[in-house]
């Protein structure tokens, strides 16, 4: 079976949530980690921001936010 690489770039992922603070003292908290090829070509390029949007419980939402929105973007205004 043949993938080209927009559905490498939309493939499901499975990360592990990591710990990250001082154990000793019970100040761990949760960490994502995303690193790969794979965010570039999903349009997340290196030193830009993102947007993450809690959207439900165990769902969060990962946006650029360096990308033009309808909003923002000059080509989608009415004048």
């Amino acid at each position: 079976m043949q993938t080209n690489e927009s559905t490498k770039a939309s493939a499901v992922r499975r990360l592990k949530i990591e710990e990250h603070g001082d154990g000793w003292r019970g100040l761990l908290k949760p960490k994502i980690r995303l690193i790969g090829r794979w965010l570039e070509k999903a349009g997340f390029k290196p030193g830009s921001h993102v947007h993450v949007v809690c959207v439900a419980p165990g769902v969060l939402e990962l946006r650029s936010a360096d990308a033009p929105t309808p909003a923002t973007d000059p080509g989608t205004q009415k004048t």
